[in-house]
């Protein structure tokens, strides 16, 4: 079964460049274009991670984090942002973010944040699984 990755971004050409390093991961990247098609998604199927622009036509990440928050859901996110910058890192990192990332990434960064968000998120649904 492969591994869904939502990359939610109204940008085509962030989508490409995003959509080719989840790929070359060998991760399977779905494109979100706004927050009500990322939590459709999320809601119909398991989404492993989620790549998320810092503001969507109809929302903004932190709305997408405060869904995946709830207890039926434990989705890593990764905020991705035009701004480089230690307020905005904080702004995300304070919402519930996994990781912070700037656009364009490095490939290296982002494959690395990836990676471990989703060991984060698989050791979470161990812990979960065992609990029950």
């Amino acid at each position: 079964m492969p591994v869904l990755v939502a990359i939610v971004t109204a940008e085509p050409t962030r989508w490409e460049g995003l959509s080719r390093i989840i790929s070359s991961c060998g991760l399977c990247p779905v494109r979100c274009e706004t927050l009500a098609a990322a939590i459709k998604l999320i809601a119909q199927h398991h989404v492993e991670l989620v790549l998320c622009d810092d503001e969507l036509p109809d929302g903004n990440f932190r709305q997408l984090i405060a869904y995946l928050r709830s207890p039926r859901q434990l989705t890593p996110v990764v905020v991705i942002s035009h701004f480089d910058d230690w307020g905005s890192y904080l702004d995300a990192m304070t919402a519930g973010a996994f990781e912070y990332v700037a656009f364009p990434p490095y490939p290296q960064e982002l494959e690395q944040a990836v990676a471990a968000a989703l060991a984060e998120s698989q050791a979470c649904q161990q812990v979960s699984a065992s609990a029950n």
